[in-house]
Formats: C-alpha cells, structure tokens, sequence
C-alpha cells in the first residue's frame, strides 16, 4: 500500500498521514514521500523478521539488564547503553563480548549514538548532560551544567537531554527533552550554544517529549514527539518542514542510507517496530510484542537491533522475506 500525495496526505485505512507547510517555498519538502507507522496494521506487509534466540555471548555470570540504546560503529561493532549500573557493552557483529566501559556512576543514561566520526554520545537525564566519548571511553566533551535543570530558553542548562544528532559538519542537535523541556538544542562542533526551537502544545511543529532525533537521507532532523504521537521534520536551523503522524508512540528513530525508517514504540505493555519506506510512502513491516523498546539501530546486513528497558533485553531481528 502507498500514500497518495497532495498538501495533506492520509491514509484512513492505516491511521496514516503527513502534513506539510502550505507556502510556496516548502513545495519541494511537501513532495518528498513519508509514511507513518499504522494504527491498523494491513496485511501482507513485503517484509517480515524474525527474532534470532541467544544471539549475543555475555561473559558469565552476566545477562542484560535495562538496556536503554544501542548502535553500530563503522567496524560493525555493536555498542549496548545499560542503565543499572552504568556501562557501554560492546560486541562483534557475531555477538561475541569484546569489552565494556564505565566511567563511574553516570544516573539517568538515556540516549546513546555514534556519529559519522566514530565518537560515542551518551545523555543523562538525571545530571541534564550530554557527554562526548571516544570508543573506548575516554571523555572529551561535555554539554549542559551538571545538576542544573535548564528551561526552554537556558543557553547552558540542559533538561532531561534524551537523545543526540551530529550532522556531517560536526553540528550538534540534542532532544531537550524528557522533562519539563520541549525543544531542540543546536550546538556548534565544539560545544558552543547556537539556538534552540521549540514550544509545548500538540500544534504543527509542537512538541510534547521530544524522545528521539536523527536525519533522513536528505539532511533533515527527524524529532520522535513521543506525547503526540508523532514524527516531526525540521531543517537543521529549525524550519518546520512537516509531521509524520503516527499511530504509534515514537520512543526511537533510526533511518539507513536506502531511506528505510525504523521506529521503536516502547509504550506499554506491548511495545512494536515499525518499517517504512520514506521515500515511496509504503510501510514495510510491523514487529509486535515487545516490551519496552526504547532505541534501535540497523547494521549493514539489515538486522535489527532493540534496546529493551523494562524488557531487560538487547534483541535481534532479521529478515525472512
């Protein structure tokens, strides 16, 4: 099934839609095709996966815990984000346990990713930070004042950061956040405070919990607004480009080079992934019966990889067909 396009577009029969602003000067974004994850899931969907069982080797005694986030270095390497305690687990492509590192305590880790230049983003809800790491853990950057909830217009304060974007020029874009913040953050490559956009509210280009940020194959961020239940688009200077409306709650974003978007619904008790293709507007696949999926990353064969928060698991998922 594909979306039919037009300002706006729906999808009745799938709980699907995407609006886009009405001036002239947004033609080109309003064409662009993107789907929303359904409501009412159609039938025969082209994919489908299929969890693989004990994928991953753990060093004894050891099993997952509260797994907040995952992604894949340019190696192949898996980096796992665990809550309680602490800890960036990393393994091979195979599953096998290559090593973990701590940097002691770090409350509330939250989002993590690693950016084009193989370095490690880490958010902390609980101190309101944003920490920069190289892979092995050495720290080299910090964003937000510890301890200090910020508000919307803080320029040095962070709150409740849930999540990171660094751009191919080095710019960063932090979802501000998990808290009483509803805003993007834009930093420059070495940290400096450029702007902030955003407002509280359900209108176009409002957010209520911006969870999860990244970019589409075109350069835009995509903002996981988990309270509407819905994906907005924004340039990198804020310009509201439009909303991927969705039928699920968007907990994580994550888009590969193909312009295939994997979404991670971790409400509960059930939580999903969703496939779409954003360029045809077609959903692709729809993976129910998780629980507490938070975050997810895609390695280059196309295996899925979940972060399960109250699921206490990393799962993987490949494809049948």
């Amino acid at each position: 099934m594909r979306m039919t396009w037009g300002r706006i577009a729906p999808l009745a029969a799938l709980g699907m839609a995407l609006t886009a602003p009405l001036d002239a000067q947004d033609a080109d974004q309003a064409a662009t095709p993107v789907a929303s994850a359904a409501r009412a899931v159609p039938a025969n969907l082209p994919r489908t996966y299929t969890q693989v069982a004990d994928w991953a080797t753990l060093p004894p005694g050891t099993g997952w815990q509260d797994m907040m986030a995952v992604d894949i270095d340019a190696n192949g390497d898996i980096y796992a984000l665990q809550r309680t305690p602490f800890a960036v687990l990393v393994l091979d492509a195979k599953g096998r346990f290559l090593r973990q590192w701590t940097t002691g305590n770090l409350p509330g880790s939250h989002g993590l990713r690693i950016d084009r230049f193989g370095y490690v983003w880490i958010t902390s809800r609980a101190l309101h930070q944003v920490f920069k790491y190289t892979r092995d853990g050495k720290l080299l950057m910090t964003l937000g004042t510890r301890g200090v909830a910020g508000d919307n217009a803080s320029r040095t304060a962070l709150n409740g950061p849930a999540d990171v974007a660094v751009a191919p020029n080095g710019d960063i874009f932090v979802a501000d956040g998990e808290s009483a913040n509803t805003r993007i953050v834009k930093f420059s490559k070495d940290g400096t405070f450029v702007k902030s956009w955003g407002t509280k509210g359900d209108g176009p280009g409002q957010l209520m919990t911006p969870h999860s940020i990244t970019f589409d194959t075109q350069g835009r961020l995509l903002v996981g607004n988990r309270g509407n239940k819905r994906i907005e688009i924004f340039d990198r200077d804020g310009g509201y480009r439009g909303q991927i409306a969705t039928g699920v709650t968007p907990y994580g974003l994550f888009v590969t080079r193909d312009g295939t978007l994997y979404v991670a619904d971790g409400i509960k008790p059930v939580g999903s992934i969703s496939v779409l293709d954003l360029r045809s507007g077609r959903m692709l696949a729809h993976v129910p019966g998780l629980t507490g999926s938070h975050a997810l990353t895609v390695d280059r064969t196309g295996a899925v990889y979940v972060a399960e928060v109250s699921g206490k698991s990393l799962r993987k998922f490949v494809r049948a067909k």
